[in-house]
Parts: structure tokens; sequence; C-alpha cells
């Protein structure tokens, strides 16, 4: 829990926070896979007879009658900035199959493929079409990727007293503004950058200064760092 237990006369002003993107990315720590189907026209016929039925379905994700099912998956789910990773598919009632997206090509109904590098998260789209329609399966794999943070040490109290005794500095971050999730202690008062890993999407950092009684500053200004 963050405290401010040091009186007004001695409270650390509060310090100033800068940061670098090292690296671009996107997506998540999770893999996301979509599947959309769409069934063939039916076939007009002529002849005699007569017949009646009904029926219902809901779901974006279950293919059609007769359409292609396909089975879509990545080595990892989430990779460092430049690495690779293998996708695995295999489909079934499906004559062939269309890369897209972050891949691209003619592809057989099964296989394995190793991309790479990647420098951002991608998303992978794969179409398979049979007599009975066509089927849309989509993975995304993100980037892990480094974010430089700097700062300025404070000097002074909030009173303009000078301060002599700086402990150390603590890393806020988190998805939500002034309301983070994560916490980084540095124990070295000299220290005036620390580099982030983390994981592709929206983060808010702030910062706060300790002192040698374990007073902490309140919070510095906070960046945003967004990774598309």
């Amino acid at each position: 829990m963050r405290t401010n237990s040091r009186l007004a006369d001695g409270t650390l002003a509060a310090l100033t926070l800068g940061m670098a993107l090292m690296a671009a990315g996107c997506s998540g720590s999770s893999a996301r896979v979509d599947e959309v189907t769409s069934a063939a026209a039916p076939v007009s016929q002529t002849g005699s007879g007569s017949g009646s039925g009904s029926g219902t379905g809901s779901g974006s994700t279950s293919p059609a009658a007769g359409a292609p099912t396909i089975t879509l998956s990545a080595s990892d789910l989430e990779i460092g900035e430049g690495g690779s990773v293998s996708l695995t598919w295999n489909s079934s009632e499906a004559d062939s199959c269309t890369a897209s997206g972050g891949w691209s090509g003619n592809l057989g109904a099964s296989g394995s493929q190793t991309i790479g590098p990647l420098t951002a998260g991608t998303t992978f789209s794969l179409t398979c079409t049979g007599p009975g329609g066509s089927t849309l399966q989509m993975l995304s794999v993100g980037v892990i990727g480094p974010v430089q943070l700097s700062w300025m040490a404070p000097e002074e109290n909030v009173d303009g007293s000078t301060l002599t005794d700086l402990a150390g500095y603590r890393i806020y971050y988190g998805t939500s503004s002034r309301n983070y999730s994560d916490m980084i202690d540095l124990s070295n008062p000299a220290a005036t950058a620390h580099t982030l890993t983390l994981a592709s999407g929206d983060y808010y950092v702030a910062m706060t200064a300790l002192d040698g009684e374990g007073n902490e500053s309140a919070y510095s200004n906070e960046v945003i760092k967004t990774r598309l």
C-alpha cells in the first residue's frame, strides 16, 4: 500500500517520468481464435416428390453442415521480438486452403509452416473451401518487447528542502489509468532508467520515489505505452 506518512515539511516531491518505446508489437498474451463458416448454396433439382422439415441453430463458430472444419494452432501464443512461430493446420471436407493476414499462399488441406521473424503481433487467417462451403479460421500470436523508462531523480522535498535520503523507486503499471495491477521495486537510488518487458497492448505507467524511512512520494506523471 502506498503511504505518505512524512509531514508536509519533509514529503518527497514527485519525479518526472519519460518513456521511450523500443519495440512495436500487437495482440495480447493469449491467442484469439475465430472461426466463420459459409455453407454452399443449395442445388436446384427437378423431379417429383414432397417433404418438409425445419431446424434451428446458433453460434458463429459451428461449421454449417458439410462445410470444412479447420484446426489451426501455433507452437507459441506469445514470442519475443524477432522470433518465429510454427503454425500447424488440419482440415476436413476441404479441397483447398488459402492463407492470408500474417502469411499467404495456397496450402494443402493439412501441414505446418514456420513464420518469422515477427516484430509485431500478427493475426494468421486460413480459409478452406470444399463442396459444402468455406470456413475461415483466425489465430493471433503476440509479441513481447522491451519498453525503456527514464526519469530524473528528485532532489528536494515538497517544501523545497533538500532530499538527502532517497532510497529507491517504485514502478507501477497496468491497463487502466491510475489503476495499476503490477508493481516493481527498484532499490538503487542512483538509477535513472529501467527496461520493462511487456506483452503487446495498452499500458499506463507511473513511478514514485521512496526515502530511507519507507515514505513514498506522489505518483509521477503517467505515460501511456501502446503496442499496435
